[in-house]
């Protein structure tokens, strides 16, 4: 774990200065995803279960000892009663014993078994060791996955942010057509077709306002999941935000690092091996196995025998002790087949983790290539839809100027309006997906850690800040 988990701490320790208030940059919304997101908790708990099997196994590599002590007490009491009375013997007589016995009895003992050639254990220990690696792994995927999850979800709350403001700015927009709308209807200047034209799509933008809305809403609510607390005051992403292609631009280095560095494939990697360790252990159950012991014990007896009889008493006491030394050779001979099937078996499951490999391998080559792509085709989206906004602005402008001089009609001005905020809207949205799909590229190469975090957040400004989103919300008013 600790290769892995350094990034964390770092990270951790330059956050700790941050203030706890919730009107939130993403590193505030990321340190407290730290501390409480559930996900990542039962990563790490998963975790520390996992390294213990390594642990575990190395266990049984180390001298067995077993000690055991034990104290008796015993009190007897014997009465005896006997009689002669034999007609041909003379002298009959009767016998009364009355004896009296108290001991003790104190044992104590030490053993201790080494396994010598056990080729079973060896492999499992060597398969503990693989266990601890694909842990180790997960858990880096794990908070990799938490960072991209964090960042989606923050950015997600500015993308529905950003929607929503446009939604807004278009039906203030088109309410104020539709009055002008109306106003000319009212005059005789205009037939009523225009008006029910300009009031149908009023009618939408504000069912589309409602719908953004309820999107930003459930945006807040996905980061809640993450932190545990509300957020309603989050920072904004600069307008000068660069856009630039990935370093290195060529698509195959990407791949080749990724296939190197990528933690999911790291983890694929280890279980394969430790499913493999894992079937030589069982293949192993057929060899014999040589096991050293040693045992030491001490035996002490003392007590007192008293006859009321006679009043006589007898002492004993006895002290015994011993050590024993040996080597035990166990050859497996016959199980019933149990032990084959069990190698059978293990052998499958290897099959089966190795195809998961190749499988999570193919996975990686093909998102790799496609985020890159992704990313790739959002710089030059980005440039397109910046350029869009001014096109279909000055297009709105010549539509409603022919609209006064009669050659266009309302549905024209109308529809070049729509163009227009959805082009606002595309714009945003494409810088959004720019920097998501770049941390899920550098996630797939592996290289994704705290510090892109702290990097993007310097990236973010208030929302009363000039430099926010200035090209979004000084779209064109009618």
């Amino acid at each position: 774990m600790k290769a892995y988990t350094r990034p964390l701490t770092s990270i951790v320790i330059a956050l700790s200065g941050i203030t706890a208030s919730y009107a939130d940059t993403l590193q505030d919304v990321y340190e407290l995803a730290l501390n409480n997101d559930a996900k990542l908790k039962a990563a790490e708990a998963n975790y520390r279960a996992n390294i213990e099997t390594e642990e575990q196994a190395f266990s049984q590599l180390l001298p067995q000892i077993v000690g055991s002590a034990s104290y008796t007490k015993t009190d007897n009491d014997v009465l005896n009663k006997g009689a002669n009375l034999n007609p041909g013997v003379p002298n009959a007589f009767f016998t009364v014993t009355d004896t009296q016995t108290d001991s003790e009895d104190e044992n104590y003992s030490i053993s201790l078994q080494q396994k010598v050639f056990d080729l079973p254990t060896w492999f499992t220990f060597k398969g503990g060791k693989a266990i601890t690696k694909q842990a180790e792994a997960q858990l880096a995927a794990d908070q990799q996955a938490l960072i991209v999850r964090t960042v989606e979800a923050y950015f997600n709350v500015l993308r529905a942010k950003d929607n929503l403001e446009a939604a807004k700015a278009e039906e203030q927009a088109t309410k104020r057509q539709l009055e002008q709308t109306q106003q000319r209807y009212d005059v005789g200047l205009i037939a009523i077709t225009d008006v029910h034209e300009a009031r149908a799509v009023y009618d939408n933008t504000m069912v589309q306002r409602l719908s953004f809305e309820d999107e930003l809403g459930t945006a807040y609510e996905a980061i809640s999941v993450l932190t545990g607390h509300n957020h309603n005051n989050l920072w904004e992403l600069r307008e000068d935000y660069a856009i630039t292609a990935p370093v290195p631009a060529e698509r195959d280095e990407w791949v080749e690092f990724a296939l190197n560095n990528n933690h999911q494939l790291a983890a694929a990697r280890a279980a394969t091996e430790a499913s493999h360790l894992s079937a030589k252990s069982k293949k192993m159950e057929h060899m014999p196995k040589v096991t050293a012991s040693y045992s030491y014990n001490d035996n002490s007896r003392d007590g007192d025998s008293h006859s009321r009889t006679y009043d006589a008493d007898d002492f004993f006491y006895n002290d015994t002790e011993g050590s024993t030394w040996g080597v035990t050779l166990t050859i497996p001979i016959y199980s019933g087949g149990g032990v084959s099937s069990q190698r059978r078996e293990a052998y499958e499951r290897y099959n089966a983790t190795l195809q998961n490999e190749i499988d999570t391998r193919r996975t990686i080559i093909q998102s790799t290539r496609s985020l890159h792509l992704n990313v790739m085709t959002d710089v030059q989206r980005v440039k397109a839809r910046a350029r869009s906004i001014t096109s279909t602005r000055s297009a709105l402008e010549a539509t409603e100027a022919g609209y006064e001089v009669g050659t266009r009609n309302i549905v024209d001005v109308l529809q070049a309006r729509r163009s227009l905020y959805a082009a606002i809207r595309d714009y945003a949205n494409s810088r959004y997906d720019y920097v998501l799909n770049m941390l899920k590229l550098k996630q797939q190469a592996g290289t994704l850690s705290p510090q892109d975090v702290i990097n993007l957040n310097k990236a973010l400004v208030t929302a009363s800040d000039p430099t926010a989103n200035s090209i979004s919300f000084s779209a064109y008013q009618p």
